[in-house]
């Protein structure tokens, strides 16, 4: 005996995958956001990422997310320490690695 499901049902599941993936989304980007100004990167790079305070600040945002991710973490652990990374040292000092990824995805989305 086979068992068929109303299409109307299907539609349903569908939408409500698509309504739950979008709000996972949009979470993200506000906490992306947030973090952004909250761990004090407008200060430098801009509030959209695009408009650094000094020529010599990279432009953050819409880069690649692996880059972003790199960079961060490099500077934060001590590998990369040469230019202008030295200055952001301090500052992810006090960024998590959870934070991190977070704030490339959204960087990288901007």
């Amino acid at each position: 005996m086979s068992r068929k499901h109303p299409a109307g049902a299907i539609v349903l599941v569908c939408l409500f995958g698509a309504l739950q993936t979008s709000a996972i989304a949009e979470e993200a980007k506000s906490k992306g956001a947030e973090l952004y100004v909250t761990k004090a990167c407008a200060g430098c790079h801009g509030m959209d990422g695009r408009s650094p305070i000094l020529p010599v600040y990279p432009k953050v945002a819409g880069q690649p997310k692996a880059y972003l991710l790199n960079q961060m973490r490099d500077i934060k652990d001590g590998s990369r320490n040469n230019g202008q990374s030295i200055a952001m040292a301090g500052v992810m000092a006090g960024v998590s690695d959870e934070e991190i990824g977070i704030l490339a995805d959204w960087l990288s989305r901007q």
